[in-house]
């Protein structure tokens, strides 16, 4: 899946950076302590055999279902280039600033090239923005973003789907993004 291009110009400053930097983290982190870090409760020991990870779950793109909540620190250092194969999702209770709220699925067919799926996705997104939120997307403080199958996802692996996510603009929150403006 790609970014949406007004996502991919406005991350390109800030991700370059972090994704130069963080790419690896995860992987040098389980390999040098041999596996995931352990949670560390609150007066710093760990748990024996119920050690659970710090970092988030990373689900297939694929998979991302609504509802399914993310920070974009963590989302960003998740792709290569403009393409997406996992996002670093996290239980909605848990602090974020972002939250999948719609998915499309575009019709079977031939690729329809990049603009086409480009009107297709903006035009999903901010209709279901208001369903979702409970505010038009111009009276709203939150802004969307979205996932668009590659023309390679399309052909190979018969991707159609258009993934609409909220996005805070960095403020964490705690719970769904549900029905914010009400």
């Amino acid at each position: 899946m790609s970014l949406s291009p007004f996502r991919a110009l406005a991350l390109s400053a800030l991700a370059c950076g972090a994704a130069l930097s963080l790419t690896g983290c995860g992987a040098i982190v389980n390999n040098l302590l041999g596996g995931a870090p352990a949670e560390t409760a609150p007066d710093g020991a760990t748990g024996g055999s119920e050690e659970t990870s710090l970092l988030p779950e990373s689900d297939d793109v694929f998979t991302l279902a609504v509802g399914d909540c993310f920070t974009e620190a963590e989302f960003n250092t998740s792709f290569t280039g403009d393409e997406v194969s996992e996002v670093p999702t996290l239980d909605c209770a848990e602090e974020h600033d972002a939250e999948v709220y719609h998915i499309e699925t575009l019709p079977e067919g031939a690729f329809p090239g990049e603009t086409a799926i480009e009107s297709s996705a903006t035009e999903a997104c901010e209709t279901n923005f208001e369903t979702f939120i409970g505010v038009p997307y111009l009276e709203s403080e939150l802004y969307y973003s979205y996932l668009t199958p590659t023309e390679d996802g399309w052909n190979t692996v018969d991707d159609r789907e258009i993934v609409c996510y909220i996005v805070t603009s960095g403020e964490m929150v705690t719970g769904t993004l549900a029905g914010a403006a009400r």
